[in-house]
């Protein structure tokens, strides 16, 4: 529009130095000049409007761009992740504070790197690998390790994505620490592996010290009866007792191996089981304990319903030993595909933290915890001391279903 009135100027001007060499021009063409004035005043004033808001939104642009910068930056250095960018060689372009943090270099001295400085020899081969298999599939999430400055080792869990960066592909990779996660997957596989080797030597000592002597002392009687030299009555005799051996060598045996997987799961399912198991507690104790149920006898994948059995005779198993409990409640329900177990005690409660630390001397808890993660169960335990214990446990169905096909 502004060069349109320069257009429109220039040729008005035109027509006044033509007035001025030829002398008066026809009174039309002075009116045209004057509407040309008009006109040119006109579209100047719309283009300066124009230009006002032009430069209005431009600012308000600028204002919008400057607060996204902001609050990607603060997003950025907040994260309580760290943060790495680099180039397609692992280069690296920007890192956030909580790496810089986490590693102990300064932001310039990160830059000068490259992911393969950061690594463990155990996984410093791996690091071309992940680049390949990024820039190949776009993204990938791997496990790694990286190196402190002071050389303390941290476990990661990262997932990176290719970006457009300023026009060129960059690599963004969020990491985030697994070191407390490692340790206590050690912790947990240290306590299946005490558990496994107490149940056996529990196993041991009720063969050796229950089935053991029966079956030496069956053996002696069918000794005696080879030799002959008994009356008929004394082989009568020890026919019957051989036979009361036998019988009770059986039910020893049936007891060894109720121990190891209860017929009652197996043949009426989980609320059957916890419902005898919890009546045989309730006759021979002083605590006392509700149980109760809307599972209406539901029944599950047996592996799901031995676990859940297992953890809640543990958890009973540990308030009588250690919680001084005057009441024990235990519910289980369905909760669209959540099977839910919460339990519940009134005894001297404990400290959840030291109970699952390094120095913890019991393994009840840990156990428990790895029986439910075996089936990819959640759990929750409150406790404090004085205060009682709450566990919930809830396994999802669907999930289960589908890892006990695979």
């Amino acid at each position: 529009m502004i060069f349109i009135a320069f257009m429109f100027m220039a040729f008005r001007r035109v027509g006044e130095i033509v007035t001025i060499l030829q002398g008066d021009l026809p009174p039309s063409y002075k009116e045209l000049s004057h509407w040309l004035g008009i006109t040119i005043s006109v579209i100047m004033a719309v283009a300066v409007i124009m230009i006002g808001r032009i430069l209005f939104r431009y600012k308000k642009s600028e204002e919008s761009k400057r607060e996204l910068e902001t609050r990607l930056t603060t997003l950025f250095h907040n994260s309580s992740d760290e943060i790495y960018l680099a180039d397609l060689k692992g280069n690296l372009i920007e890192v956030n504070q909580v790496a810089c943090d986490t590693l102990g270099f300064s932001r310039q001295e990160l830059l000068q790197k490259n992911f393969k400085d950061l690594k463990t020899p155990k996984y410093y081969e791996t690091v071309e690998p992940n680049l390949k298999r990024i820039i190949e599939n776009g993204h990938h999430v791997y496990e790694t390790e990286h190196v402190s400055k002071e050389g303390k080792v941290i476990s990661l869990e990262v997932k990176s994505r290719l970006i457009d960066y300023f026009g060129r592909e960059a690599i963004i990779s969020i990491a985030r620490e697994t070191t407390e996660r490692k340790q206590l997957e050690r912790k947990i596989l240290s306590a299946v592996i005490k558990a496994e080797e107490k149940e056996r030597e529990r196993m041991s000592v009720e063969i050796h010290d229950g089935l053991g002597p029966l079956l030496s002392t069956i053996k002696l009687y069918v000794n005696e009866l080879e030799s002959g030299d008994l009356e008929r009555e004394e082989k009568e005799g020890m026919l019957r007792q051989t036979n009361e051996l036998i019988n009770e060598a059986i039910s020893s045996a049936r007891a060894i191996s109720n121990n190891l997987s209860p017929h009652l799961i197996l043949d009426y399912g989980l609320v059957k089981a916890v419902e005898s198991f919890t009546k045989k507690v309730n006759l021979a104790q002083k605590t006392q304990i509700r149980f109760e149920s809307s599972l209406q006898r539901g029944r599950f994948d047996q592996t799901v319903e031995l676990i859940l059995y297992r953890v809640i005779t543990e958890l009973i198993n540990n308030t009588l030993k250690h919680a001084a409990a005057s009441k024990v409640e235990i519910y289980l329900e369905m909760i669209d595909d959540l099977l839910q177990m919460t339990y519940m005690d009134d005894g001297v409660g404990f400290d959840k933290d030291k109970a699952l630390g390094e120095e913890a001397v019991g393994i009840g808890l840990k156990n428990i915890i790895s029986r439910l993660r075996s089936v990819n169960g959640h759990y929750r335990i409150y406790s404090r001391p004085g205060a009682g214990m709450l566990v919930v446990v809830e396994i999802n169905i669907e999930k289960t279903k589908s890892w006990s096909k695979s």
